[in-house]
């Protein structure tokens, strides 16, 4: 019971943490140069998550698993390339990571 009391209590302050600096420090608000930058972390974050997956993945070992990731983020970038919108990579990219959870590994 105390780790669900302390995983709620660390939810609730990580939302209260992102919420005010949104509140305080809206993006309109910021020099144009940062606009600019921001525009890119959504596709930085994703593809940091993608490589520390992808490296868990080759360091493990298995074959069927390593094809299956590879084959997806060469889908992924290559929708990403041709569609050049944020929604259809996402929805991609977790449809495969879904199939490749639920089918193949």
């Amino acid at each position: 019971m105390t780790e669900l009391i302390a995983m709620i209590l660390l939810g609730l302050v990580s939302w209260v943490l992102r919420v005010t600096f949104v509140l305080f420090l809206p993006s309109d608000r910021l020099p144009a140069v940062l606009q600019r930058g921001l525009q890119y972390l959504p596709p930085a974050v994703l593809a940091g998550i993608a490589a520390v997956e992808l490296t868990s993945v080759v360091t493990g070992g298995d074959a069927a698993g390593l094809a299956a990731s590879l084959l997806a983020m060469a889908l992924v970038a290559l929708i990403a390339y041709l569609t050049r919108n944020l929604t259809a990579v996402v929805v991609v990219g977790l449809l495969a990571i879904l199939l490749i959870d639920l089918v193949i590994i």
